[in-house]
């Protein structure tokens, strides 16, 4: 049963379960129903890119010398927005904005009813950026491929309000279908304009560095060099749209085969692994071979990380039309429609097909037999994965 904390879904995603409940197991029966949905998400995205190249980021993809050496005040309140609209469609109007019980990105109770909304920042995930700071005071943390064999991070606050977190970076095509559901504040050093329109367009609202004073620098160089706080994005930020899930959380666990390691090859630089960790009950993450560090706190001591589940969502991939500065395609995916998912938990997976109808939609997942389930509460590491990436499972 899912819990009050799914999103409510449309009749496309009814019929979809219906018709995998009646052909169990077989992709050709729900291919019909939403290839012209994807079809037509297509080209949207590739028709966003309106010939308008130039990215809001002036140093995405470049490398500067010039030293860095102001650490972070994490004092000062942001001023008033800059000259760029950065507000969301129909993200006005908070005092109606009803109060959840449950916390969105992890499904747990919270103490008391509230209305505030959730914060994604966008992180730097390559190695010359790293290690990240706070990422594991992050209730949910999604990570997609980019440019260059590389991945970036979208780390997603709720109750957590972490001094400093960083390094931010700048926005993906994909990032529009996949926050859709939880209408958060998006804080990224910029993006290009047509990314932006389709954010905007999805009830995202976006801080950037037209927001004065979001930003401090660290002692890194450029373009590694920004962090936010987010107390003080909470200030700018405030109530508004009210947050939902946009996974289906619920009180049953994973019923699956067993499940010790996961691994996942996005590419030569980028060779994630997750193994479990019994005592702890956690997945714990290595990459390249190595343990994936971060510093608690701007200048602390670097820890391991750990979650409590992982999710694999196979996902299309296709260019999104452009290249960065180095001359690298630009990957997006079909984040709406379906395809394979696999959910890691306390040394088990469960297998099955994630189903999304529209943007607005969170994702339902169904098993082989076409019956719903849910995912235990709990941080969740959301991995978004070509579909023709193999992960090994052990």
């Amino acid at each position: 049963m899912v819990d009050e904390q799914t999103p409510s879904s449309g009749s496309g995603i009814s019929g979809l379960i219906e018709t995998i409940k009646e052909r169990p197991g077989l992709y050709g029966g729900i291919g019909a129903l939403v290839v012209v949905a994807i079809v037509a998400i297509v080209v949207l995205a590739i028709g966003g890119g309106d010939g308008d190249e130039e990215p809001a980021d002036m140093a995405e993809g470049t490398e500067t010398t010039a030293p860095v050496v102001v650490a972070p005040d994490v004092t000062t309140a942001p001023g008033e927005a800059g000259s760029q609209d950065t507000t969301a469609p129909g993200a006005e109007g908070t005092d109606d904005a009803p109060a959840i019980n449950r916390n969105p990105l992890t499904g747990a109770p919270l103490a008391s009813a509230s209305t505030d909304r959730v914060v994604a920042v966008k992180v730097d995930n390559s190695p010359e950026a790293g290690p990240p700071i706070a990422l594991q005071e992050a209730e949910l943390i999604i990570e997609a491929p980019v440019e260059g064999g590389l991945t970036r991070l979208t780390a997603m606050f709720y109750e957590n309000e972490p001094q400093v977190i960083g390094p931010i970076r700048s926005v993906r095509p994909v990032d529009a279908d996949v926050l859709a559901p939880w209408r958060p504040f998006l804080v990224t050093t910029g993006g290009r304009p047509w990314i932006y329109r389709e954010i905007l367009a999805a009830g995202v609202e976006i801080l950037d560095e037209g927001t004065d004073g979001l930003f401090q620098q660290i002692e890194r160089r450029q373009p590694y060099h920004q962090v936010a706080t987010i107390p003080l994005i909470n200030q700018e930020a405030g109530e508004g749209a009210p947050a939902v899930s946009a996974l289906p959380f619920g009180d049953s666990e994973i019923d699956g085969d067993a499940a010790i390691t996961v691994g996942i090859p996005f590419s030569g630089v980028a060779d994630v692994r997750w193994a479990y960790d019994s005592e702890n009950e956690t997945y714990v993450r290595t990459v390249n071979g190595d343990a994936f560090q971060v510093y608690p706190e701007y200048n602390a001591e670097l820890t391991g990380f750990a979650t409590d589940t992982v999710i694999v969502l196979k996902a299309a991939q296709r260019s999104a039309g452009y290249v960065d500065s180095a001359g690298a395609d630009v990957p997006t995916f079909d984040v709406i429609g379906f395809g394979d998912v696999m959910v890691f938990h306390a040394g088990a997976v469960k297998t099955g097909q994630w189903l999304r109808a529209a943007q607005s939609d969170g994702w339902v997942f169904v098993d082989d037999a076409g019956a719903q389930f849910t995912i235990p509460e709990g941080r969740v590491w959301f991995e978004i994965v070509p579909r023709y990436v193999e992960v090994d499972v052990g």
